[in-house]
């Protein structure tokens, strides 16, 4: 329709019992565009820590396949999403201005014409929760590491970090310490476990190496160990 005008907008204050002396002089008048429609766009609600995330250019990250509910990863934390609904509408209007940001001295004659470009019931909630690791040990263990000889059969997938990051519902960081918590190696690129035998073994090699060389416990020489013990199991 025709664009309101100022007299207009007296007119409507007027019929509404506004004082207009008790509001700003700008006055917004509103019109939906011929594109605006619900369900185009998603709401999210952050907190100000994530909102610092996005503004200095870092990425937020939705994880979870087809028959998990959904979770939100900034580098280091995870969040549940739920949708929250709303009894008012949400009214999407680019470069809109806040009460804040409009000049109170402006000319009163001051309308501006601002175009509803979608519109929602509702908007994603965002709620801070623990990692679902469990998953990522149970991955892991598909094909643990029997050393550098064996034969077994492929069957089983390899995982790099990326694939981790895009099957494990937790944030980077997350993923990457609980990776050192199960003592996961990273073999030819892959995530891998080392099988309790083979484990067993490397180990055995290391205590015999001690021994002989009389080390401390608590000053083993790496790179030495690692020479020594190079030529029975290959880095």
């Amino acid at each position: 329709g025709a664009m309101r005008s100022r007299t207009e907008v007296d007119a409507t204050l007027q019929t509404a019992k506004l004082n207009p002396a008790e509001l700003l002089p700008v006055v917004h008048c509103l019109s939906f565009g011929s594109q605006a429609g619900a369900g185009e766009c998603c709401l999210l609600q952050l907190e100000p820590g994530l909102c610092a995330e996005l503004e200095a250019g870092r990425s937020l990250v939705i994880r979870g396949e087809k028959h998990e509910q959904a979770v939100l990863c900034s580098k280091d934390k995870t969040y549940d999403m739920k949708i929250a609904d709303t009894s008012n509408m949400l009214l999407f209007i680019p470069g809109c201005k806040t009460p804040e940001q409009l000049n109170a001295h402006q000319a009163s004659c001051n309308i501006i014409h601002s175009q509803i470009v979608g519109f929602s019931n509702n908007y994603w909630e965002l709620r801070r929760c623990r990692p679902k690791l469990k998953k990522l040990r149970k991955l892991l263990m598909e094909d643990p590491y029997e050393g550098p000889d064996s034969q077994k059969d492929q069957t089983f997938s390899k995982y790099t970090t990326e694939d981790l990051l895009n099957l494990i519902q937790a944030s980077e960081e997350e993923i990457l310490h609980q990776l050192q918590v199960l003592d996961a190696c990273k073999i030819e690129g892959y995530w891998r476990i080392l099988e309790f035998d083979y484990e067993m073994k490397l180990l055995n090699h290391v205590t015999q190496l001690i021994d002989s060389e009389s080390w401390s416990l608590s000053k083993v020489p790496l790179r030495t160990c690692l020479e020594e013990l190079g030529s029975l199991e290959p880095r």
